[in-house]
């Protein structure tokens, strides 16, 4: 039957995505914890990255005819790892893609208060309750429920992304309504060599 063959290669291509995503995860997690990671710190404007992370994100979002739209004034200038900051906005971006509704939005807004960075992410997609939210950044963490059981995740983007914000002596923080949406806030600064940083 040629429409069951279709299916399975269309499964198998599903699942091959998935195991590329949890080593792709894995691999970042383990640079990060080990210490090892070589940092190339530069002046890093984030809505170029943000604008990468965008493309990367944009066939998927045209499938289910999600908006994804930046929000920037002017450059949004951090010292940083560039492959860090492309981590922490791609992670977020995919997120809000993957956990919306069709014909949903993805809002991006990035500013500099002082000598913080704020990113903040909100999408109008299907939310979480509070319990949900307090699990959402432990390692391999997933949120499973009706609404999340054909949604494929390693469970690993968020914890990354919270241990890349406590790198720059920041962290990451979810505000989230159930069948609304949630808004993800990353706040973080400079990269410092000699900051005490969480080992």
């Amino acid at each position: 039957n040629p429409e069951l063959v279709k299916d399975l290669i269309r499964r198998c291509i599903i699942r091959n995505d998935y195991m590329r995503k949890m080593i792709n995860d894995l691999l970042d997690l383990t640079r990060i914890e080990s210490g090892q990671k070589v940092r190339n710190i530069t002046d890093v404007d984030l809505r170029e990255i943000a604008q990468r992370a965008i493309e990367t994100n944009l066939i998927e979002a045209q499938k289910r005819n999600i908006t994804i739209t930046l929000h920037a004034d002017g450059p949004v200038n951090i010292k940083a790892d560039a492959g860090e900051m492309e981590i922490i906005l791609n992670n977020l971006i995919s997120n809000g893609v993957k956990y919306n509704k069709d014909n949903g939005k993805v809002d991006i807004y990035l500013s500099r208060e002082n000598d913080k960075v704020i990113i903040k992410v909100a999408d109008t997609g299907i939310g979480m309750t509070p319990e949900e939210c307090s699990k959402l950044f432990r390692d391999f963490a997933r949120i499973r429920n009706k609404k999340t059981e054909n949604i494929l995740g390693s469970g690993l983007g968020l914890s990354t992304v919270k241990k890349l914000a406590q790198i720059y002596n920041g962290d990451v923080s979810v505000h989230s309504i159930p069948d609304e949406g949630s808004t993800f806030t990353v706040e973080i600064k400079d990269y410092e060599e000699k900051s005490t940083q969480p080992t």
